[in-house]
């Protein structure tokens, strides 16, 4: 991730000292991240040219349950956060995590968005605020999903996704209870999950979990399986480049980086 120094300008906008080069000429994104998740490189690869990434970080204990990613979303954590990153000006702050986007009834994304917000004064976003818009402008409802969690998170991921007006066709998971085991996955196995999660009924494939391998099997398992791939920080990024007004095609990162902009709306919570 490159930073730069900077100034205050008129209005309060940021400008580079004379002489130094500006690398957030056109956004910065501040993201909230888990304290141990370590795939911070992701998210900077995931940025073109003149957009800026700045995390922050929220305290969690590493073991993937219910109660511990409870603990760690607490609504004033994130906000907590977020007023940290206000500092920076940035165009768009999403909670970067799933399962912490996702565990807490159907309409915790919302909520979160809304606090992180109020809190900045930009767009909020989350994970799967990001993954249900990311769903919606490639036009599929039908989901085949690669997991790394344990039970309990993948049936309230299940729940909250149908909740939203997608439908699980397939589900694989690795079982795994600890952040740091999920992050220590190896290419070849998260491949082979991912191709042991697809059938035919599913009209893309879904990868969770902010600290996963994923990002770099996107553009092998598009062609492999045919359908489109959405993970969990491909679809943090390119939502927050859109709601910052950045277009960029980035075929590499899959179809859905080729789509400039988003659709209007995101289902709504089915009652």
């Amino acid at each position: 991730m490159v930073t730069a120094d900077l100034v205050s300008g008129q209005g309060g906008q940021m400008s580079a000292p004379e002489g130094r080069v500006r690398y957030d000429w056109r956004a910065r994104i501040g993201l909230i991240y888990p304290a141990c998740g370590k795939r911070d490189n992701d998210f900077s690869r995931l940025v073109p040219d003149g957009v800026s990434v700045h995390v922050t970080r929220v305290a969690f204990s590493g073991r993937v349950t219910a109660e511990d990613i409870g603990a760690m979303a607490e609504l004033e954590n994130l906000v907590a956060a977020a007023r940290l990153l206000k500092d920076v000006q940035p165009s768009c702050v999403s909670w970067a995590d799933t399962s912490g986007s996702f565990m807490f009834g159907p309409e915790c994304d919302i909520e979160q968005s809304k606090a992180i917000s109020a809190a900045t004064g930009v767009p909020g976003s989350t994970t799967t605020t990001a993954v249900l818009a990311a769903c919606a402008r490639l036009g599929v409802a039908r989901l085949g999903i690669a997991s790394p969690y344990v039970a309990e998170v993948n049936d309230q991921l299940r729940s909250f996704l149908s909740a939203r007006g997608l439908v699980v066709s397939s589900m694989r998971s690795l079982d795994l209870d600890s952040e740091w085991a999920i992050h220590s996955v190896g290419r070849e196995a998260a491949y082979r999950l991912a191709r042991d999660a697809y059938t035919p009924q599913a009209e893309a494939l879904f990868i969770p979990c902010t600290d996963f391998e994923a990002i770099d099997l996107i553009e092998v398992l598009e062609r492999d399986l045919g359908v489109p791939v959405v993970t969990a920080n491909q679809a943090t990024m390119w939502h927050a480049l859109r709601l910052s007004g950045v277009g960029d095609s980035l075929p590499r990162f899959g179809r859905l980086y080729t789509l400039p902009d988003l659709v209007v709306g995101i289902p709504a919570p089915v009652r």
